[in-house]
């Protein structure tokens, strides 16, 4: 009678609790697309629940409490919703996807605007591409833009670029070609991207991971987008238009074109001009084998901006560049980048379901990248900032000319800029007795380009083969053979009939072949040189994982070959023309990885890696312009990292602690300036007040065995103060020094100067340069963030940030901690030396810290047939006036020049600057149908 008792009690319990439930059911949908969305979770706050939910309509049903207001469902590759149950009733729940319009318009804007240095290459990505679901990896990339914040302190080369499989980075320095994807509407909505240190599926990575990108039309979203985007950083316009379709017959086409264009972005002068074209084609043959033909094309055209003292911008301001000026009323720049590298891509792919996938791709290109700047073999610098056209020239002259001054101040305050009618009237005026057998005359000026043509092709073979449910396995195998013609062409005669080709600095004959040579526009001249270059490499890796644990190990290597071959009989370098020797290096890496999960929320992430990287072609041909010479003792750069991580993963709330430590060895940096005091010192000539160039040369400068170290903690954290708004928080702390005194050696051409001034052969060994401890210029250091963000159910946003930077140094002049600056010829000290100044002279420059406002918003509309979004961001909302980095100056190469720079009221030679931009803005719209 007591069990039947407890039965009845036990069922009348169970018919009232269910009576206190109802159940919720709906249907979950793409915001973009409305197709359902077949594999999402649903989690109720402050709760155990969690409901999973696979079927191919979306729909979902669960039971709830009727005193829950709210819950939340989220899906791969969506951000998450906030659904409140009594708004619910039978409604459709719409996810919007993470490829957000902010992310597809402001990767165009901000990589352009970040990415390269002076030189034109591509300097900096750490940050731009990262992990979507990461808090301190996105700050990085969206909030940090324009300042050269660098992940860890370390630069492009350290990330590892993949299109459809085959790698990206260049031979030449090993940074990623951006060029030839960069402006391509929609190839990013695609990426693939793992973190520092972590994993990929097709190669071994570098250090602050991998982004893999692809051509393959079956991997798009299907439909039409259309887009326009207005801005004043790089470019002023941007539209865009891409197709995604099939045909019958299991055919998929991807089309992509888009326009950027503008007369300058913040820099002044600054013209742009760039499009993109991308075409793919693919065949699925059977259910498991397809092939893809791609071609993409995405030449560009743009004015770049310099490097100025402390003098230049305190009288013309930040954006200021006197790379350009006035000719026939239009604005023009001499220094233009010009890049034109079409490529075709076959990739054969196979998979079954998610047991094998094998990629098979073969690349080929050819392309340009040319880079313009003047010569003036038979003028002076006609550059507007030339220290000798600023009013510090005139102050620092023996006998101060105070009308000079003033009237070079006047003259630079209110005009500051490239005269082009004085060069084309100094080439016209040039004496008739300067004509040749040929009858042409010897300009004084010509715009030239230092050109790179290079032929590439790449056979990438990867594959992935998951053994069963715990355990997977990848390798992949590559083959690459560049072939680069680099040479100085000329462009424009301004106004001239013939240009002598000589050095500009010594005089010397660029070809003995054909001495005292006029070049006209079209010819190559000044250096012609070819480099052929061999590269294999492969990884295997296996991952293993479990309900508790996740465990990766990686090994892979490298093979490269290169050999140089001068076309030129270069005057003053015995060892120009002719092949050089075949240069080989072999690398190897080794990286894993252990992931342990505490419970569902708390996980503990341990990631380690040794990697060896081969010196780039810059580094094995320290002086390739003009010398078959190779640098010595070539071994691997060595990189040992060491990561471990903290991460909670909580419903409204999240934090990632991670420490870091990397130390680098066997590092090469290169480099080339003028510069003045090899050797015994000479006064300035007092009868005249003239400044002398004495003991000077043109130099090309390799630091050679340099050992880094990177260290630092990152903290990135997100909290949902409620259903729409959230708080994200993030702290970068780093630093990054160098951790021995490195060789110092000197190239310079094999003159009777250089051999007067103890160079043999052209090379000079400056011996040990004390730099421990001096800071790596790798932007700021150090970097705080906090955002608010307001999201309305209605799909609307805003955000806020503000952003400090701290722990920003410029880049030392090596040559200053040698035995050279202190020293003279004979090796004995220089008198008079005061060690108090040599400390001041060593004294690495510490920049201003910085803080920036930043604002973004957008709104999203589902239509009757599309989707429309506008998005708009303003960078830097209080304008302030701010560095991001710059260097030193090694015009003086021993103490005693530096003195009498520092004696000046204002130095000649000062640190030369980049500046960040003002209040910028950015704002786009498009439609997707």
């Amino acid at each position: 009678m007591a069990i039947i008792h407890n039965i009845f009690c036990c069922s009348i319990c169970t018919v009232m609790a269910y009576s206190q439930q109802e159940k919720i059911s709906g249907y979950v949908k793409d915001l973009r697309t409305n197709k359902p969305i077949t594999a999402f979770e649903v989690e109720i706050p402050n709760t155990i629940n969690h409901y999973f939910f696979t079927n191919v309509n979306g729909v979902f049903s669960f039971p709830v409490k009727k005193q829950i207001e709210q819950f939340v469902i989220t899906a791969k590759a969506y951000h998450k919703q906030w659904i409140t149950v009594k708004d619910l009733k039978d409604k459709v729940v719409f996810l919007k996807p993470l490829d957000k319009t902010e992310e597809d318009f402001s990767l165009i804007s901000l990589t352009d605007d970040q990415l390269e240095d002076e030189t034109g290459e591509v300097s900096n990505v750490s940050g731009i591409f990262s992990a979507s679901d990461d808090v301190y990896l996105n700050t990085v990339g969206f909030e940090f833009q324009g300042v050269f914040y660098s992940t860890r302190g370390l630069d492009s080369a350290q990330k590892t670029f993949l299109l459809n499989g085959v790698q990206q980075n260049r031979l030449y320095d090993h940074r990623p070609a951006w060029s030839n994807w960069g402006g391509v509407d929609g190839i990013y909505r695609s990426q693939d991207q793992t973190e520092p240190l972590g994993i990929s599926e097709k190669t071994f990575g570098g250090p602050l991971g991998v982004t893999s990108l692809t051509t393959r039309a079956s991997k798009y979203r299907h439909g039409t987008r259309v887009s326009y985007a207005h801005s004043n950083r790089s470019y002023q316009h941007k539209t865009s238009v891409s197709h995604v379709g099939s045909l019958p017959h299991d055919w998929s086409y991807l089309i992509s074109g888009s326009k950027r264009w503008g007369d300058q972005g913040y820099r002044e002068g600054t013209v742009y001009e760039a499009s993109s074209m991308l075409l793919s084609l693919e065949k699925y043959i059977n259910l498991t084998n397809s092939i893809s033909v791609s071609f993409m094309r995405t030449p560009s055209r743009r004015g770049t901006a310099g490097a100025y003292t402390d003098e230049v911008f305190r009288l013309k301001g930040n954006q200021y560049n006197g790379n350009w000026g006035y000719q026939n009323g239009n604005k023009r720049n001499a220094r233009i980048r010009e890049i034109n590298e079409p490529l075709l891509l076959l990739t054969h792919t196979f998979e079954a379901g998610d047991k094998i996938r094998w990629e098979n791709s073969i690349l080929l290109q050819k392309g340009r990248i040319g880079y313009s700047r003047l010569d003036y073999n038979g003028g002076s610098n006609p550059d507007a900032a030339y220290y000798q056209n600023l009013p510090s020239y005139w102050l620092s002259r023996n006998r101060i000319d105070y009308e000079n001054v003033y009237e070079y101040e006047q003259e630079f305050l209110n005009d500051g800029q490239l005269d082009w009618t004085a060069l084309y009237q100094a080439n016209t005026e040039v004496n008739s007795g300067n004509q040749n057998s040929k009858g042409y005359t010897n300009d004084a000026f010509v715009l030239y380009e230092d050109r790179r043509d290079e032929d590439r092709i790449q056979i990438n073979s990867n594959l992935s083969r998951k053994i069963n449910d715990d355990w997977q396995f990848n390798t992949s195998l590559e083959y690459r053979n560049t072939s680069s013609n680099n040479y100085a062409k000329v462009l424009d005669l301004l106004g001239g009939f013939g240009y002598l080709d000589v050095a500009s600095f010594t005089g010397a004959q660029s070809d003995l072949n054909h001495p005292n040579r006029i070049v006209k526009e079209g010819d190559k001249f000044k250096y012609n040189y070819c480099v052929k270059s061999t590269n294999v490499m492969g990884f295997t890796q296996t991952t293993w994982r479990t309900k508790e644990i996740e465990m990766s190990g990686a090994l892979g290597f490298s093979y490269s070959c290169h050999q140089r071959e001068g076309m030129f009989d270069y005057e003053n370098h015995m060892d120009a023309i002719g092949k050089s020797e075949q240069v080989s290096l072999l690398a190897y890496q080794l990286k894993s990885q252990v992931l342990y999960k505490l419970s569902g929320r708390n996980l503990v992430h341990l990631k380690a890696a040794y990697i060896q990287k081969s010196p780039g072609i810059k580094q094995v041909f320290p002086n390739a312009r003009v010398s078959n010479t190779t640098l010595q003792n070539l071994d691997p750069e060595n990189l040992s990292s060491y990561a471990l991580s903290y991460i909670y993963r909580g419903l409204g709330y999240s934090v990632k602690l991670s420490g870091y430590k990397s130390l680098q060895s066997n590092v090469i940096e290169t480099g080339f300036y003028f510069a003045e005091g090899f050797g015994t010192d000479a006064d300035d000539d007092p009868s005249t007040g003239d400044l002398l160039d004495e003991n000077s040369l043109f130099v090309q400068q390799v630091l050679n065995n340099v050992k880094k170290e990177y260290q630092g903690i990152e903290l990135g954290s997100s909290y949902d103060l409620s259903s729409t708004i959230k708080l994200t928080g993030v702290i970068g702390l780093g630093k990054y020094v160098y951790k021995n005194h490195p060789n110092l050696l000197l190239y310079v051409e094999e003159d009777a100067t250089a051999l007067d001034l103890g160079f043999k052969n052209g090379v000079k060994d400056l011996g040990e340069v004390r730099i421990k401890n001096k800071h790596l210029s790798t932007g700021p250091q150090q970097a705080i963030s906090l955002k608010l963000a307001y999201h309305d159910p209605s799909y609307w946003r805003i955000s806020a940030s503000i952003n400090q930077f701290r722990s920003n140094y410029i880049a030392i002049a090596p040559i200053r901690y040698s035995s050279n600056f202190t020293n003279e010829i004979n090796g004995v000290q220089i008198s008079n030396l005061d060690p108090d100044l040599v400390a001041t002279f060593r004294k690495q420059e510490q920049l201003d810290n910085f803080t920036l406002i930043n604002l973004s918003g957008g709104k999203s509309w589902r239509l009757q047939k599309g989707y429309v979004s506008v998005y708009w961001n303003v960078q830097n909302l209080l304008g302030v006036n701010y560095r991001t980095g710059g260097f030193s100056s090694s015009r003086a190469a021993n103490y005693s020049e530096q003195l009498k720079d520092h004696k000046r009221e204002i130095p000649l030679f000062g640190n030369r600057y980049f500046v960040g931009n003002g209040r910028t803005f950015f704002t786009g719209i498009y439609y997707s149908f």
